[in-house]
């Protein structure tokens, strides 16, 4: 049986996709004792966990974060990511490629990776993030911020630039067509 382009392409493809969002792995979830903020006892950095079982359903639906995936878009959405990118390349749609709001990183490493697996030197993979999290709600403006409190959670969804930087060199991807215009949206776009 011969090996061809596309079935090297799809297996390369599909590692990589469950390999961003961890799937079928559990997950190991943090646990402990706290007090006002703060440990009870003093864990040398040492950290108490518990396993959480892989859940298919919500990992192939985006439902669930896993603590070290770098999207929380799911496989589905991932795949859908992908098919969309090699119909761009099939179809010769000009221009470049952009994520608005890269967290991790991990759709846009994937958005890389199908340049590199389908040969396409020409387009750049533009990442547009603040890095520092979301913005405070605008409810003067935007009714629709009314209750929206994201902001307050930017240790975890304000990842540095470095870091997703770092992500992308994990798999080897991080180059040329890979440029970041860091800042907020309404400053940037």
């Amino acid at each position: 049986m011969a090996v061809t382009d596309h079935d090297t392409r799809f297996a390369y493809l599909d590692l990589l996709r469950r390999d961003l969002t961890r799937y079928g792995s559990d997950e190991l979830v943090p646990v402990g004792l706290y007090r006002l903020g703060r440990p009870l006892f003093n864990t040398r950095n040492l950290m108490l966990v518990r396993k959480r079982p892989f859940n298919k359903q919500a990992r192939d639906l985006g439902l669930d974060w896993p603590a070290d995936a770098l999207t929380m878009i799911g496989m589905q959405r991932l795949t859908s990511l992908q098919n969309c990118v090699e119909t761009v390349l099939e179809e010769d749609v000009p221009g470049d490629l952009v994520e608005c709001g890269v967290w991790r990183g991990g759709a846009s490493i994937l958005m890389r990776a199908v340049l590199a697996a389908h040969g396409d030197e020409k387009r750049t993979v533009w990442l547009c993030d603040s890095f520092e999290g979301v913005p405070p709600p605008d409810t003067v403006n935007y009714k629709a911020d009314k209750g929206i409190r994201l902001h307050r959670h930017a240790r975890i969804l304000g990842v540095p630039q470095e870091h997703v930087k770092a992500n992308f060199e994990r798999y080897g991807l991080l180059d040329d067509q890979v440029r970041f215009l860091p800042g907020w949206f309404k400053d940037t776009l």
